[in-house]
C-alpha cells in the first residue's frame, strides 16, 4: 500500500545539519531538521512531546535516524525562525518582519512556550515604526503573547496618541483567543484621559476650576474670548478633541497663532 506520505516535498530545511529530529510543519508536512535537546531546552512542551512519556520521545530514543515530529497546524515560517533562534542561526533569522508575520511567531512562542528565547530578536520586531492603526493592534498582540513589556508600551502608547478612532474598530477575528479584551478597554481609558488633560491645559487661564470664565469684563475679557473662538476654529474647542488623534491636536496648538482681541 502506498505511503500517503510518499508524495509530501523532499526538501529539507537544514535548520542542524546534523540534528536528530524532523519537524513534520503545516498541512503539507515541510521538513526540518533539528537538535531535539535545543528544542526541549527552549520549550517545556516540547521538553514533554520529546520526553520518555510520549510516544515521540520513545521513538527517538529507540532508533539511531532521525525521529519525526508531525506539528500539522502550525506554521512553516514561524516555526523556521524560531528554530533559527533556537538554534543560533543568526544569518537566518531576519531583522526586520512584516507585522503579520511577527503575530505568527508570537503565536507559535506562546504556544511552545519559548518566548524568553526570542527576547532579544524580538526587540526589532516589536518596533512601531510609522506603522497604521491596525497593524499597532497586531504589535500590540504579538508583544503581548511575547511578553515584552517595553515594546508593549511604547506600541500602546503610539496607539493612544496617534489613533482618533473606537478601538474594537481594530478588532480581528482571531484577537479574543490572543489578547484579553482589557487591552482595548484600558486602551479607550488612557487616551481619554490624555485627552481631558489635554483640554484643561488648552482651556487654562481662562476657566477657572468650575470651566466658568474668569474674564469678566475690560481686554483680558476680550483676549480671553478671541483665543476662545481660535480654540474653535482651530479644531481645538475641547468638545472636538474627542474626534481628533492627540498627536494631531498638539500639532494644531503648536501652530495655533496669537489671538487678536476684537
Amino acid at each position: 500500500m502506498e505511503n500517503p506520505r510518499d508524495g509530501r516535498p523532499s526538501t529539507i530545511i537544514e535548520i542542524a545539519p546534523d540534528g536528530d529530529l524532523l519537524l513534520l510543519v503545516g498541512p503539507d508536512e515541510t521538513r526540518m531538521r533539528v537538535h531535539s535537546m535545543s528544542l526541549m531546552a527552549a520549550s517545556k512542551p516540547f521538553s514533554v512531546m520529546l520526553g520518555p512519556d510520549w510516544k515521540e520521545g520513545r521513538e527517538m530514543h529507540n532508533q539511531g535516524k532521525p525521529s519525526e515530529l508531525l506539528l500539522p497546524e502550525d506554521n512553516v515560517a514561524a516555526l523556521r525562525i524560531i528554530c533559527s533562534v533556537i538554534h543560533h542561526k543568526n544569518s537566518e533569522v531576519p531583522r526586520t518582519l512584516a507585522v503579520g508575520d511577527v503575530l505568527a511567531v508570537a503565536v507559535a512562542a506562546d504556544k511552545y512556550d519559548c518566548g524568553n528565547a526570542l527576547k532579544f530578536a524580538a526587540e526589532s520586531w516589536l518596533r512601531p515604526s510609522g506603522e497604521s492603526a491596525g497593524n499597532l493592534m497586531l504589535l500590540t498582540a504579538a508583544a503581548y503573547l511575547l511578553q515584552s513589556a517595553q515594546a508593549f508600551k511604547e506600541i500602546t502608547r503610539a496607539l493612544i496618541l496617534d489613533h482618533d478612532g473606537p478601538y474594537l474598530d481594530l478588532c480581528w477575528k482571531d484577537a479574543e483567543s490572543l489578547m484579553t479584551w482589557r487591552v482595548f478597554c484600558l486602551l479607550e481609558e488612557q487616551r481619554g484621559l490624555a485627552r481631558l488633560r489635554l483640554a484643561e491645559i488648552l482651556t487654562a487661564g481662562v476657566n477657572d476650576v468650575d470651566g466658568l470664565c474668569v474674564h469678566k469684563c475690560g481686554w483680558t475679557s476680550k483676549y480671553a474670548y478671541a483665543y476662545m473662538k481660535l480654540l474653535q476654529e482651530e479644531d481645538l474647542w475641547p468638545a472636538r478633541l474627542f474626534h481628533t488623534s492627540i498627536t494631531k491636536a498638539l500639532e494644531l496648538a503648536e501652530r495655533m497663532p496669537d489671538p487678536i482681541p476684537e
